[in-house]
C-alpha cells in the first residue's frame, strides 16, 4: 500500500534587515544608558541606606519601649515599597494605554484619510526594519514636531499638525524613520520603565538629569538610522532645521550660519548647559550627520536611477504609421 506524501510548500524566506540598522546602532549607547542606570540606582540606595540607618536606630529606641521586633518592622516596610513600585508601574503602563485610547477619540488615524500614503510607506519601513509597524495619529498643534511611546504592540507615532502643514512628503518620511528609530531600538520601552525612577520624590529630578545623557544619545541614534535608510543627509537636515526653527526662517539657517553658530556653541558651558536639554542641540545634531554621512557615504551602495521612457503621443503613432506605409509600397 502506497503511503501518500504530503508536500508542504516552503515559506519563502524574509529579507535580510536592512543594513541601516547596524550601521546605526552603537555599543557606547548602550554603556551610557548601564551607567545612567547605575548612577540613578545608587543615588536611590544611598537615600534608601541613609533611611535604613534611621530606621534601625528609631526602632531600637521603640523596641526598648514597646518590645516589637525591628527585622519584622524593615521586611514589613521592604514589602510596603516593593507594592508602591508595582502600582507605580501599573500606573505608567495604563497612562500610556489611556494616551493611545485618547488619540484614537481624537486624533486622526492616517490609515483612512488622505494621508494613507505614509502608513504604507511606514509599513514599508517596518519590514525593511525588521520591526513591528506602527499607527501614525495626526493631533492639532502648530508647532512642527513628533513623538513615539509605547511599551507594546500597538505602537504610536503623533505628528503634529503643523509638520503635515509646513514639511514636505521627504521630509515627513525623515521624521517618521526617526520616530520609528525609537521603536526599533527600544527607545520608548525603556524610557517607560525610567519613568519610575525619574518619579522618585526629591530625587527624581537628579535620576532624570543623569538618565537624560542616555536620551540625548538615543536620539542621535534615531537621526543616525534616518540618515542610514533614506542615505540622504540633507533631507535629514533639513527635516530638523524645520522642526527648530521654523518654516518661515529655515532656508535662512544655511551652511555659514550653521557653521557660526557651531564656532559660537563650542565651549564647555554650552555643553554644560545641553545637559539639562532632553534632545542634543540642533547645531550638534546637524554636526553629527554631516560627520556620519562622511563616514557612510564610502560603504553606501549607489543609488539605482530609472529611467523612464517618454510616453508615445497619438502624432508620433500616426507619423510612425505614415512611415512604415510609404516604406511598404
Amino acid at each position: 500500500m502506497n503511503e501518500e506524501t504530503t508536500i508542504v510548500p516552503q515559506q519563502p524566506a524574509a529579507p535580510p534587515e536592512h543594513p541601516a540598522v547596524r550601521q546605526a546602532n552603537l555599543t557606547s549607547d548602550y554603556v551610557v544608558l548601564a551607567i545612567g542606570v547605575l548612577a540613578s540606582l545608587a543615588v536611590v540606595g544611598l537615600v534608601f541606606l541613609t533611611s535604613i540607618a534611621s530606621f534601625i536606630y528609631g526602632t531600637e529606641v521603640v523596641a526598648e519601649e514597646t518590645g516589637a521586633s525591628p527585622v519584622e518592622d524593615f521586611f514589613g516596610n521592604l514589602f510596603g515599597i516593593a507594592i508602591v513600585v508595582g502600582v507605580a508601574l501599573a500606573f505608567i503602563l495604563t497612562l500610556i494605554r489611556m494616551m493611545r485610547q485618547q488619540m484614537l477619540g481624537n486624533a486622526l488615524q492616517v490609515e483612512y484619510s488622505d494621508y494613507a500614503w505614509l502608513r504604507e510607506w511606514s509599513n514599508q519601513v517596518a519590514k525593511d526594519l525588521h520591526m513591528p509597524r506602527v499607527e501614525i495619529m495626526v493631533t492639532q498643534d502648530p508647532v512642527i514636531n513628533a513623538y513615539a511611546f509605547g511599551f507594546a504592540t500597538p505602537y504610536t507615532i503623533v505628528l503634529h499638525s503643523g509638520s503635515i502643514r509646513w514639511l514636505t512628503h521627504e521630509q515627513l518620511k525623515a521624521v517618521v524613520v526617526h520616530e520609528m528609530a525609537h521603536v526599533k531600538y527600544r527607545h520608548t520601552q525603556i524610557g517607560t520603565y525610567l519613568n519610575l525612577l525619574r518619579m522618585i520624590p526629591v530625587i527624581g529630578t537628579l535620576n532624570g538629569w543623569l538618565l537624560d545623557f542616555w536620551g540625548r544619545r538615543a536620539e542621535l541614534t534615531a537621526d543616525r538610522l534616518a540618515l542610514c535608510y533614506l542615505r540622504d543627509g540633507k533631507l535629514v537636515k533639513e527635516s530638523l532645521i524645520g522642526v527648530h526653527v521654523g518654516p518661515d526662517v529655515a532656508t535662512s539657517f544655511n551652511d555659514i550660519a550653521q557653521q557660526w553658530q557651531v564656532y559660537m556653541t563650542d565651549n564647555y558651558f554650552n555643553r554644560f548647559t545641553q545637559t539639562f536639554s532632553s534632545h542634543p542641540f540642533l547645531v550638534r545634531r546637524l554636526r553629527h550627520i554631516d560627520a556620519k554621512t562622511e563616514e557612510f557615504t564610502p560603504i553606501w551602495p549607489p543609488k539605482t536611477t530609472i529611467v523612464r521612457k517618454k510616453p508615445i503621443t497619438k502624432k508620433e503613432t500616426a507619423a510612425s504609421d505614415a512611415a512604415t506605409e510609404e516604406t511598404t509600397r
